[in-house]
């Protein structure tokens, strides 16, 4: 990370985990100091805007430096710890020196009071001798002032900026790292500094408690160490898709992995480009969320499929996972049967080829009941189909297309049996499907008709539909 025009972050190579952060400051030079923010819950703190020539040494620094190799000497430390020293480009002290270049492009000044008695200060005074003959960066005409942003730290109304953009993909560079699916980015080229969160995932984060440390959930530092070392300070594109409570949902495209060639065929940017949002999914860095995969660009069949590769593998967040469906055989996970009797509008029975009947639920679909009619009430009386709106409709739908035809039965997870308690009845072990005939889900179709509703889950719960966004989508519709 580029702190400013004199300041950096370094990382050595990762060992078994983030390797941890060393901040080195440039010696005998300075650049314009950056904006900052007054300090939040203080009145009077003002909001200090970046000096002339501040940002401009930044960015010089950022594209010369970020990701890439570089040798560091420190010549001294201060009593409060911050170190100061040399950074040169590269495996050894042969390469660029850093603030030489610096000061030759105009972006710092030698501090003064520092008598060039050696070969290094001599230099530097040389080299701006060179720049302000040249008139470059802080020595050329004029205050500068065109080279301060114009910084917009809020947004009135974020879902209307959102909206205004009709989700084209918008140059950023990724400012800050909360954790592994939140990130700070700077817009560009109107310099709007927003909290983005990725669309349709979410990651371990830090539980932050008043007057306590944080505290990272299991693989919370690494899902943020693998998101920082591809995103922080980088240029990237980000398509902003959708704004929930004040907080700008979006996806973030970044250059494809150096040795890894863009796909030719690939029709659009999010094809092209590298996709955060994948690769966290991919390695078992996040998991899958309901409340915003709708709005994933790339559609939610994309995230779902790389969450279920990182839960095949039990990486990392799914070191524990056990599939719903790990006790069954193949030929009882997937088999085709011929419906013998529409129980009601989520439940039929069908006859298997042994010649065996069986009784099969509609997973993640809820049938028509009356308002304030719990399924979990003990004592509820049950009605007749034609009492509950819609339901006779619903289980009249299914009649006429399932009676007597054979459809497709994919089980997505047993519910086991219950046993009753003093307000919930008993339940039997229910085998949950999709059951499909001719291409179509019929839970969808009975959702897509209004004749059936979504169940909701928690968000660890996997126990539901493989095609439960498809569902969810036909409800929205």
């Amino acid at each position: 990370q580029v702190l400013s025009g004199c300041a950096i972050i370094v990382r050595g190579q990762p060992r078994g985990g983030p390797p941890p952060e060393r901040q080195i400051n440039l010696s005998n030079i300075r650049a314009g100091n950056l904006a900052r923010r007054g300090a939040p819950g203080q009145p009077d703190a003002k909001d200090t805007p970046d000096e002339p020539w501040g940002f401009p040494a930044r960015e010089f620094l950022r594209k010369k430096l970020i990701g890439k190799e570089v040798c560091f000497t420190v010549e001294y430390k201060t009593p409060q710890g911050r170190e100061y020293g040399m950074v040169y480009l590269g495996k050894d002290t042969s390469g660029e020196n850093i603030a030489e270049s610096l000061v030759a492009e105009g972006l710092a000044s030698r501090r003064e009071g520092i008598r060039a008695n050696n070969p290094e200060q001599s230099r530097l005074a040389e080299l701006e001798e060179q720049a302000k003959s040249a008139k470059k960066g802080m020595w050329s005409e004029g205050t500068g002032s065109h080279t301060v942003r114009d910084l917009k730290y809020s947004i009135e109304n974020p879902r209307h900026f959102v909206d205004s953009l009709h989700q084209k993909p918008v140059n950023a560079i990724i400012e800050h790292v909360r954790d592994g699916s939140v990130v700070r980015a700077l817009l560009l080229p109107d310099y709007y500094l927003v909290t983005v969160m990725l669309s349709g995932i979410k990651c371990p984060t830090f539980k932050r408690e008043a007057d306590a440390p944080e505290v990272p959930e299991p693989f919370a530092a690494e899902a943020k160490f693998f998101t920082e070392s591809r995103l922080l300070q980088r240029d990237v594109q980000i398509v902003l898709e959708s704004c929930h409570n004040q907080n700008i949902l979006g996806t973030i495209l970044h250059p494809a992995r150096l040795g890894v060639p863009s796909d030719p065929r690939a029709s659009s940017p999010l094809e092209q480009n590298g996709n955060i949002t994948e690769l966290l999914l991919k390695e078992g860095f996040a998991r899958c969320v309901d409340w915003s995969i709708a709005v994933y660009t790339r559609g939610a069949d994309k995230l779902r499929a790389a969450e279920r590769f990182a839960k095949e593998r039990k990486l990392r967040i799914w070191r524990d996972y056990v599939a719903p469906t790990a006790n069954l055989d193949q030929k009882d996970k997937q088999f085709v049967a011929k419906v013998m009797q529409v129980l009601n509008a989520d439940a039929i029975v069908v006859k298997l080829n042994s010649g065996d009947h069986k009784t099969i639920h509609l997973s993640s679909i809820r049938p028509p009941r009356l308002e304030g009619d719990s399924a979990q009430d003990k004592n509820r009386k049950l009605r007749p189909l034609y009492d509950i709106p819609y339901m006779f409709e619903a289980r009249e739908f299914l009649r006429k297309k399932l009676i007597g035809k054979k459809v497709n039965v994919s089980v997505d997870y047993i519910r086991p049996a219950s046993s009753a308690t003093e307000t919930v009845p008993a339940f039997s072990e229910r085998t949950c499907a999709t059951v499909s005939i001719g291409g179509i889900n019929i839970a969808e179709a009975l959702v897509s008709k209004g004749l059936a509703t979504v169940l909701r889950y928690r968000q660890d719960d996997d126990q539901r539909s493989a095609h439960y966004d498809e569902l969810l989508a036909a409800e929205a519709r």
